[in-house]
């Protein structure tokens, strides 16, 4: 495999109010567990790990809005930077998640490797709720929907974990979650209890893993190098899925986490597992137009 495509840059997007404390003090101590569980998978061949820690907008938070520790392959000064997390103050009910996004979205992320964020949080970003102090958004006009897209035309993936009961007892806290996650080509996932984080974040990566593994495999069928890969051709709905037929006969498969049930947060273990799919034409496409922007830059 070449090395371009083994590698995978994650970022944890972690929100640090009080009433975040059980889920953040127990995600502390698995961060280790989680990177060396990576790190064993056959397909990563390099991981970089970084860090967006937040908080709220002044007055509602003076502490600060968010903390930046950028991607990295020493893990251990990443395990140093979340050992040091701690969960306080917060003042309204919305926080800095706009914000929180924006510094995500403007970290060094390289252009070969996989991209993905995990935004874990209980509470909805400024600017969906009544009551909020900034009824419009950020005071410093970070917009979340406008960072989500931002995310995806940068090839970075937010996968979104939210806290229950937390988030839910916000009006638009789950759905406002769901659309972050949606509009990057992110999952949203209802969590109940931290403990569950490590198998949840572990599944997450070896999903994106695995999409690099599609990425290969159409380089193959089409037998040209990343550098070599048409940027300029049109892939039609007939090439796309000759290519799946051709995938599914070499045996190209993906592994996708799953939440039992769907509509309700992960309590325990067995409400997670990682399943072996059959790629289909989504697949393809996004594979396609991952390569196309690694191709052009």
């Amino acid at each position: 495999m070449s090395e371009k495509l083994g590698q995978l840059d994650l970022v944890f997007v972690v929100d640090n109010t009080g009433s975040m404390g059980p889920y953040i003090h127990n995600v502390k101590t698995k961060i280790l567990e989680i990177i060396r569980t990576i790190k064993k998978e056959e397909l990563c061949h390099r991981l970089r790990v970084g860090l967006v820690s937040y908080r709220d907008h002044p007055p509602e938070e003076t502490s600060y809005i968010t903390q930046k520790f950028e991607l990295t392959s020493d893990t251990s000064l990443i395990e140093q930077n979340i050992m040091k997390m701690d969960a306080s103050g917060g003042g309204d009910g919305p926080e800095a998640v706009s914000t929180a996004l924006q510094v995500m979205n403007r970290m060094e992320f390289l252009i070969d490797a996989a991209k993905v964020a995990v935004l874990i949080g209980d509470a909805p970003p400024h600017g969906v709720e009544s009551g909020d102090r900034w009824p419009q958004g950020t005071p410093d006009g970070a917009k979340w929907d406008n960072e989500a897209k931002n995310a995806f035309e940068k090839g970075i993936v937010i996968h979104t974990v939210g806290c229950f009961p937390e988030l839910a007892s916000y009006a638009k806290g789950v759905s406002t979650y769901e659309k972050i996650a949606a509009d990057s080509q992110g999952r949203f996932f209802p969590l109940e209890k931290a403990e569950i984080l490590v198998n949840l974040i572990t599944g997450i990566a070896v999903e994106e893993i695995d999409k690099i593994a599609i990425q290969k495999s159409i380089l193959e069928d089409l037998g040209v190098s990343m550098e070599e890969f048409p940027a300029d051709e049109e892939f039609t709905e007939e090439k796309i899925s000759e290519i799946v037929r051709r995938s599914k006969e070499r045996g190209v498969t993906k592994r996708a986490m799953s939440v039992r049930p769907a509509s309700a947060p992960a309590a325990a273990a067995a409400d997670l597992s990682l399943e072996e799919q059959a790629i289909d034409e989504d697949d393809v496409r996004e594979a396609v137009r991952q390569l196309k922007m690694k191709s052009k830059k």
